[in-house]
């Protein structure tokens, strides 16, 4: 079990002295360079990334500061959010599983955030912790929206159908992780946890929070629309759209993404709170 873990992180170690390959039709996205980093920002990039930001902090290489302050902010926002439900009236299934939400997103959002700011001494591994647990968070916010459903055979089924995913995502991660081409491809092992997230959110939380919010509970309203407010980050953070060194994917995907988790803090709580929704409010 060492040997194996020594081999993956020489083999992460390995893929951090490869160049990031960039596009070489990303320039051509733009009608002319004028048009291109006119707008917005004189120094926009679309389709490739900026070169790393590093600062020297009491003698320490501290790469995209800007990002691991934009991670920051959204780490302290959803530990409130589920310190905020903790805090808050009812006790139900739904209520803990988007408590575990918030906790466990707050505190992988923070060590992605060291992971960033630590890059140049443990790469890639140092993002391992945050991938990992990005993968429990998604499952719960699945369990949550599941329990919106009354004891029926189709909420029995969803359960397993989420927990299968789960087990099957793991499997895909790790054997990416161990036997993939991530010296030349080092991010590879975050595509499987990126198409779970837009999958698993827009559906339980998207579609899923639409249809109950016009069925069961008006308040639902919010969760849906903490998904689109959330869905452009990934056309950001997918499409390498960079705004400025200051603010590229990254810092406008956390943007995105803690707007869409107060939305979902709002959802949650006044769902929580409601006497109409007898069967969240049971344990």
């Amino acid at each position: 079990m060492h040997q194996k873990k020594g081999l993956v992180a020489e083999r992460l170690g390995t893929g951090l002295q490869n160049r990031l390959q960039r596009f070489e039709s990303a320039r051509d996205l733009c009608v002319s360079p004028g048009i291109c980093r006119g707008l917005f920002f004189s120094t926009m990039l679309i389709g490739e990334d900026f070169e790393k930001i590093h600062i020297t902090v009491f003698g320490l290489d501290i790469s995209e500061p800007n990002v691991f302050l934009s991670d920051l902010v959204m780490a302290l926002i959803s530990l409130y959010c589920g310190w905020r439900l903790f805090k808050g009236t009812g006790n139900s299934s739904f209520k803990k599983w988007w408590m575990g939400f918030f906790f466990l997103f707050g505190i992988s959002s923070l060590a992605g955030g060291f992971g960033h700011a630590l890059y140049s001494y443990f790469g890639h591994l140092g993002k391992l912790f945050t991938w990992v647990t990005g993968i429990v968070s998604i499952y719960m916010i699945e369990r949550g929206m599941i329990e919106a459903y009354a004891n029926s055979p189709i909420k029995t089924r969803l359960k397993l159908f989420s927990m299968i995913k789960l087990v099957l995502l793991y499997l895909v991660f790790f054997g990416i992780l161990f036997f993939g081409p991530i010296d030349q491809k080092p991010n590879l092992p975050f595509l499987p946890i990126a198409i779970n997230t837009i999958i698993g959110v827009s559906w339980f939380a998207g579609v899923y929070a639409f249809k109950l919010s016009k069925s069961l509970h008006k308040d639902f309203k919010f969760i849906f629309t903490g998904v689109l407010i959330m869905l452009p980050s990934a056309f950001f953070f997918l499409g390498k759209i960079n705004l400025h060194p200051w603010m590229d994917k990254n810092d406008v995907s956390h943007v995105l993404l803690t707007a869409g988790i107060v939305y979902f803090m709002i959802g949650v709580e006044k769902l929580s709170n409601g006497s109409a929704l007898t069967n969240l409010n049971a344990k």
